[in-house]
């Protein structure tokens, strides 16, 4: 007996046809099975934390879904590096993460569309030209008086710069470097610790602990440094006892080219212990300078045009 079909029905069955083909796969199969899933914030490569949200931590499991064995917990503002996904199953997104050491799955949020995880920082485009991000800052010296800092508006202007900078550079966190001020300028003999490189203006020490937490974000000091060094600083990390006993963990800049600079502030830039030299801007009584080892010195072009260039032996 042959197959019987219905005339009539042969128009439709050739609509149907036409649609299977022309459909993608992942129209037909779609990646996530919960529609209403709110769109994923993270990327593998990333780090992120557990948010504030509702201060209950994240379960981390042997395998993405909720049948799976759960084999530690994810505190409420607690890092962790993201290392694959996204996989899809009953209805959440998950990631593996390595919390500490400890590997895992755990989900981004829930189907109703609220978010768990928050990223911290952000893929990188690979062909990113950082000098592209290089902007001579603006001759303007304008005094500007903080609750307990003071500084030029071209100082102003480059933080801010280099804030941009950091986002751009993959930074998420909620940091501005005119706001993490602890020491600026034109503060004549009042820290014997800075030598005098804050006596004048262009000078500026920054906190690197996170408001609120006091964390020090030891992960971003890189990326802190980066940008501020795009954007026109000769800038260090002075760690934890590095200048005298007792000495807070800061950045410490110096911007290149202002014209109000003390003498201590323009040798810390092309002095014998200097920046541009390849030294971390610390005199030596020994006279032996140490070796720059907060990040790769960057030559802006607007610099060189003010005379400022790579002095460090060939």
């Amino acid at each position: 007996m042959g197959l019987h079909v219905n005339r009539r029905l042969v128009p439709y069955l050739t609509i149907i046809c036409l649609i299977c083909f022309i459909l993608p796969a992942d129209a037909q199969e779609p990646a996530c099975p919960a529609p209403e899933q709110p769109s994923t914030r993270l990327a593998a490569g990333i780090r992120a934390r557990v948010g504030p949200g509702p201060g209950t931590p994240n379960n981390l499991r042997a395998e993405p879904g909720l049948s799976a064995a759960i084999i530690g917990r994810i505190q409420p503002g607690e890092q962790f590096v993201v290392l694959a996904g996204p996989a899809c199953v009953d209805g959440y997104v998950w990631w593996q993460v390595d919390v500490g050491g400890s590997e895992g799955w755990t989900a981004e949020g829930d189907p109703a569309g609220r978010y768990w995880l928050e990223p911290l920082t952000q893929p990188v485009d690979p062909d990113l030209d950082e000098l592209a991000l290089c902007q001579q800052p603006p001759d303007d010296y304008t005094i500007i008086d903080f609750d307990f800092a003071r500084l030029n508006a071209r100082t102003v202007a480059m933080l801010d710069h280099a804030t941009d900078i950091y986002h751009t550079l993959g930074g998420l966190l909620s940091f501005n470097f005119r706001r993490a001020l602890v020491q600026g300028s034109y503060n004549p003999g009042r820290v014997a610790a800075s030598f005098g490189t804050h006596d004048g203006g262009g000078a500026v020490d920054l906190s690197v602990r996170e408001a609120g937490t006091w964390r020090v974000m030891t992960d971003d000091i890189p990326l802190m440094l980066r940008a501020l060094r795009i954007a026109g600083f000769a800038a260090w990390l002075r760690d934890t006892d590095e200048l005298y006993p007792g000495s807070p963990i800061h950045i410490h800049a110096i911007a290149i080219g202002d014209r109000d600079l003390s003498e201590a502030a323009r040798g810390q830039i092309d002095g014998p212990f200097g920046y541009l030299r390849g030294y971390n801007g610390l005199p030596q009584e020994s006279g032996i300078p140490l070796p720059d080892t907060s990040g790769e010195m960057v030559i802006c072009p607007w610099m060189i045009e003010l005379g400022f260039d790579d002095l460090r032996p060939e």
